[in-house]
């Protein structure tokens, strides 16, 4: 693994990044509806409370009546338990609905948002130039986004709810605990004072919390790694899935399986001391949990001993405690899912991060004026300041060809990519036709999903007037035009010859005004490398087309041609 990833943000950064991925949605106009629905889970979390604070009065009268033998009012107080209990699920599963409602609102807008970034500007490709720190942008989005924004919904409804528990069963068990002086053994008078259980309460959540943050912390940075390493591997997965044939045809199942093994591994590993961090964190809470339980039993068994309380006031005392306890001690219950989304937070800062990082990055912007397409004074570099070009200066008219060619590693796509608006690393001047489209053609196509009309016609939509069969059948792939409308992988099916050859019948189909051709005839042959090129003469004969190749036969195809002489020093010369 890359020994620059980090593991864990500081608190303070984590809370600033929590601040800036909550705000945006929370303060523009799409969130009203959402504002609607917050009041309504108010309004309901304020009825379950309320309900929770009848049922804390009914223990009481519930548990007398049994003491007291009184049939008929135990039969009264079934009837009122059923009526508290009818409300307590309706508020529940209203409250509950109401909560996913609200969450797939919020994470369908924040997605949205994080998508047009990403996608902006070509920011997810700037990102792999920029950013070794940002790993698995996929997992961010769809993964990361989903669990930040429904663990932040169910923690802080959840804490403001426990808050607003521990604020009214406070008040219940202050009135519970009178100030009362008992005798003990030995005639030792004990002195209890007024709220001495909300003490008690209050001492014993301060203790747990204290304590499980001392054994939790590790938990914040074992997650963190947890969703990397799973996001590594299952990005390895799709490798080995997308690259089938290669590897099959290399024999390569082997080194494939090994490098898998070592993801999965790391997976393993981490994993395990992870949940070696919850089963301490586990014994912990269980523990806690169980002896509150029993903890205000036996601090109010003296007072009903002495005969100072009833039987039904010790229900009523157990069930207020329970309730105090467990709202002051939120964060020990909450612990693994509060540092879960730490992790999620800091994950998303870094994304977001390189994402802001990569917008510091210029790219040339051409120009469009004219017909011609112009170049003046072109330098570019590599990302590490090395200058592949410099100086560079051309002009081409409608119907020109030009044919960029020179040693393996010269820059000869990253020439077509700083024209393209794609290389932060160039500088000059840039000239394209104000008027057509500028298409490029690389040497592996990119087939998006769907079918295969569709991909004939990308980017623009699918082409339905009889050109794509047309352009099919010249280009020798008539068999294939009786599955143009099925949906299929067809990047994994079609060979690269094939792909190269529908890229061309894109070409043909959006007729651009420039078209760069990256080594996009490299996998045909000789004969339908001619066929194509023939094609796009007829077809584009008012266009400007620029091919990058080191074969001799695209000689005779272009009129002008680009050569690297020497390390970055290029020439242009009419080939003929």
């Amino acid at each position: 693994m890359d020994g620059r990833r980090i593991d864990s943000l500081p608190l303070s950064t984590s809370i600033k990044a929590f601040w800036q991925l909550l705000k945006p949605y929370w303060s523009c106009r799409d969130s009203i509806g959402s504002w609607v629905t917050m009041a309504v889970i108010i309004a309901l979390t304020a009825a379950s409370i309320y309900v929770a604070t009848s049922i804390n009065t009914w223990y009481k009268a519930f548990w007398d009546t049994i003491q007291q033998y009184d049939v008929d009012a135990f039969g009264q107080q079934i009837l009122v338990f059923a009526g508290l209990a009818t409300v307590h699920v309706l508020v529940s599963v209203y409250k509950s609905y109401l909560c996913s409602r609200l969450a797939i609102n919020w994470r369908r807008w924040l997605t949205g948002k994080v998508m047009n970034g990403w996608l902006k500007d070509s920011t997810y490709y700037k990102l792999q130039l920029t950013d070794k720190i940002t790993d698995n942008p996929d997992q961010r989005i769809s993964d990361d986004l989903n669990l930040y924004v429904t663990s932040t919904i169910s923690l802080f409804l959840g804490t403001a709810t426990d808050l607003a528990m521990m604020v009214t069963f406070s008040i219940v068990l202050w009135e519970l605990s009178a100030a009362v002086d008992f005798t003990l053994w030995n005639g030792y008078v004990l002195h209890l004072p007024d709220g001495y259980l909300f003490y008690l309460a209050l001492i014993y959540a301060a203790l747990g919390t204290t304590v499980t943050f001392l054994l939790g912390r590790p938990l914040v940075k074992l997650n963190f790694r947890q969703q990397r390493y799973e996001a590594d591997f299952r990005y390895s997965l799709i490798r080995v899935r997308e690259n089938a044939e290669s590897i099959a045809l290399y024999h390569g199942q082997d080194e494939e399986n090994l490098t898998l093994r070592e993801r999965f591994a790391a997976v393993v590993k981490n994993y395990i001391l992870l949940i070696n961090c919850q089963k301490r964190l586990g014994f912990l809470i269980l523990g806690y949990a169980q002896t509150a339980v029993l903890f205000p039993i036996l601090i109010a068994a003296p007072l009903y001993f002495a005969k100072i309380i009833t039987m039904g006031s010790i229900m009523q005392i157990n069930s207020a405690f329970g309730r105090v306890q467990d709202s002051l001690s939120t964060l020990v219950t909450n612990f693994t899912a509060w540092a879960a989304l730490k992790a999620v937070v800091d994950r998303l800062a870094l994304f977001y991060d390189g994402m802001d990082k990569t917008r510091e990055l210029h790219c040339l912007e051409a120009q469009r004026q004219g017909e011609d397409f112009a170049v003046k004074d072109l330098c570019v570099c590599t990302n590490h300041d090395k200058v592949l070009a410099e100086d560079l200066n051309f002009d081409l008219k409608p119907g020109n060809s030009l044919l960029i060619r020179g040693r393996s590693g010269c820059g000869k796509s990253t020439l077509i990519r700083a024209v393209a608006g794609i290389w932060p690393y160039a500088k000059g001047e840039i000239a394209l036709p104000q008027a057509g489209e500028v298409l490029f053609l690389s040497q592996r196509p990119y087939l998006p999903q769907g079918t295969l009309r569709q991909a004939a016609g990308y980017p623009h939509a699918a082409e339905h007037d009889g050109l794509t069969e047309k352009y099919f059948a010249k280009l020798g792939l008539s068999h294939l035009i009786a599955q143009l409308d099925k949906e299929d992988i067809w990047s994994q099916i079609l060979s690269l010859g094939e792909q190269q050859r529908v890229a061309f019948v894109r070409a043909l189909i959006i007729k651009p005004r420039v078209l760069f051709l990256d080594e996009a005839s490299s996998a045909l042959d000789e004969p339908t490398e001619s066929l194509a090129y023939e094609l796009l003469g007829q077809e584009l004969a008012g266009s400007i087309i620029v091919s990058v190749g080191h074969r001799r036969t695209l000689v005779d195809k272009h009129q002008y041609a680009l050569t690297c002489t020497g390390s970055s020093r290029w020439s242009f010369a009419p080939l003929h």
